[in-house]
């Protein structure tokens, strides 16, 4: 975690917490003063005005209570900030400064609603249980508590206001054991609580009252229902405050998640911060997390898109060297067959004049030779063939293995996608629980399924594109093997054109010896020609489709390798930052 460093932002809170509390503290502290003393039996009795009641209002005793009771807490405030404080000023102790503002709303209600107690104890205990005021103690006690707690009420509220820019300095983007802020999930039922606890208490004491000889109001009524109206804006108005708090929280949240979702400017370790550690700030930790599963994802969506490329271009290369080479042993046969056609020709003539078998005799044997070199060639060549078009089966197969693990991968974002889209709908529930003031988490709720929708979109297309490709791949194996089969079947009748050009060798020294045999002889060979050539042409023919398709295969890589990139497309619109640079 780099180490922040802004005592600005320290003073600044300091100022505005110390601030917000006195003023806090003067205004519940009155109200109750001004409430004890104008809704009083004693004074009632005494016949004091309004005027007459305002010493008791700013009695110093009251004043010295508020004085010493407000700088204790604040002191307890700035004791229990300050390992925060001390983070934003020197940069150490991180993970204390985390815990700091969890345990501060506590110890605020405890301090300020105990300090008014003992203070009134204390009133009580000074004037030996027979204040001036003549309010019984327990009715007191209650009075002073129920203002008490509002105030305290406030204070957290405004506590917690003010820290926002330093719980931003902080960069929180987790949530550890132990960071559980309780106080900030049920803030809104201590609201409630606290501003029902302050109109039953203040209720009682207007039936209190009244119930009094010596009251001198003459309309009751009218003066319960402007308390009754203070009370409930002072109500109002915490709950307001608490609602600014969140609406605060839920914009930044917005915001952040806005950033992350604007590849141009956000980067790999963008995350969403938390700024309490509450329903808000788990869903922005679990955000983040799946952020992070995300991203891990798509890293290996896109080294296996590569590993594709790569695999298809070494295919493409292949085949295109393949398909040379059997351009050029298509070119080989035809010109063996277009000399064995020849020879057929010369073999019919000699039948036609036996002065020359001898000279024709020599000649087919030099002929013979010569297509038994070319033969063997022809042989070889095919066994090269059947062996390069053996490897580039395996090579087919090889990559239709590595395009059924990309399915893996694009399960486990399905699997993803489907848990969050089912965090959105409990999400959008507990929204909608809420009533108006869950709107805004709705709001975050729906942009959570709004971008589970588009990666089930972005994976659905990866499924189509990869199906594709395995197709493409099988079909390519198919005619492949297809392929192979007829290398082999070449390979046999090279095997036998060998072996018929031996027997033409044979014949030929046989004719050259013996005049009586040359006229059989020649009739074997004319036959043997004519085998030949039938077969010299399936094989030629067997070439060509050869190099048809050699073609094929070609194309069929050319397809997997726009697929291929298609893939790492369609991965790269959810990179951000230097990943997209990089990709």
């Amino acid at each position: 975690m780099p180490q922040a460093r802004d005592p600005a932002l320290v003073r600044s809170a300091i100022v505005r917490i110390a601030l917000t509390s006195l003023l806090i503290q003067v205004l519940t502290l009155y109200s109750s003063e001004s409430f004890n003393c104008v809704f009083n039996n004693r004074f009632d009795f005494l016949g004091l005005g309004f005027v007459g009641r305002l010493p008791f209002v700013f009695k110093p005793t009251v004043f010295f209570v508020f004085l010493a009771s407000y700088v204790f807490q604040l002191a307890i405030i700035l004791v229990t900030l300050r390992p925060l404080f001390e983070y934003l000023t020197k940069g150490e102790g991180y993970d204390r400064a985390r815990l700091s503002a969890i345990k501060l709303p506590w110890r605020i209600v405890v301090i300020q609603s105990g300090t008014w107690i003992l203070g009134t104890t204390g009133y009580f205990i000074l004037w030996n249980w027979q204040p001036e005021s003549g309010i019984p103690y327990p009715l007191s006690v209650a009075l002073k508590i129920a203002f008490g707690f509002m105030g305290s009420m406030y204070n957290c509220v405004f506590v917690s206001i003010h820290l926002l820019p330093a719980k931003r300095a902080l960069g929180i983007v987790d949530v550890r054991a132990g960071e559980n802020d309780h106080f900030a999930r049920n803030k809104d039922v201590f609201i409630v609580f606290c501003a029902a606890f302050l109109i039953v208490v203040h209720f009682m004491y207007f039936s209190y009252y009244l119930m009094h000889p010596h009251s001198q109001l003459a309309r009751p009524y009218l003066s319960i229902a402007a308390w009754g109206a203070y009370f409930i804006a002072a109500a109002i108005g915490l709950s307001l405050a608490s609602r600014f708090e969140n609406k605060t929280q839920t914009l930044f949240l917005k915001q952040r998640i806005s950033r992350l979702l604007d590849s141009e400017t956000s980067s790999e370790d963008d995350k969403v911060q938390l700024l309490n550690f509450d329903e808000i700030g788990d869903i922005a930790a679990l955000f983040n997390r799946f952020l992070d599963k995300f991203r891990g994802l798509l890293d290996q969506i896109i080294s296996s898109a590569l590993v594709l490329s790569n695999s298809v271009q070494d295919l493409s290369t292949t085949t295109k060297e393949v398909t040379s080479t059997s351009n050029m042993q298509a070119a080989a046969v035809k010109e063996v067959v277009s000399t064995m056609e020849d020879s057929n020709i010369i073999t019919q003539s000699i039948g036609g004049s036996i002065t020359e078998v001898t000279r024709i005799a020599v000649k087919t044997r030099e002929r013979a030779d010569s297509g038994t070199g070319i033969v063997q060639e022809t042989t070889d060549k095919m066994t090269e063939i059947r062996k390069k078009n053996t490897d580039t089966i395996s090579g087919i197969r090889s990559l239709t293995e590595k395009i059924r693990a990309i399915w893996d991968i694009v399960d486990i974002i399905n699997d993803i996608v489907e848990q969050t889209r089912i965090i959105a709908f409990n999400a959008a529930l507990e929204a909608s629980t809420a009533g108006e003031a869950g709107r805004n988490f709705r709001i975050v709720a729906e942009e959570i399924k709004r971008l589970a929708d588009s990666t089930s979109q972005s994976t659905a297309e990866i499924h189509s594109r990869i199906t594709e490709i395995q197709k493409a791949a099988n079909n390519l194996i198919v005619v492949s093997e297809e392929g192979t089969e007829r290398i082999r079947q070449g390979h046999e009748l090279s095997d036998r054109l060998h072996s018929v050009f031996s027997e033409i060798l044979a014949s030929a020294d046989v004719s050259a010896t013996s005049s009586e045999s040359i006229e059989h002889s020649i009739r074997q060979q004319a036959s043997a020609f004519e085998q030949i050539l039938v077969t010299m042409k399936e094989i030629s023919h067997g070439i060509d489709n050869l190099v048809v398709t050699q073609q094929q295969t070609a194309s069929t890589a050319e397809a997997l390798k726009e697929m291929a990139g298609s893939l790492k497309s369609q991965a790269g619109q959810f990179i951000v930052g230097e990943d997209r640079s990089e990709g």
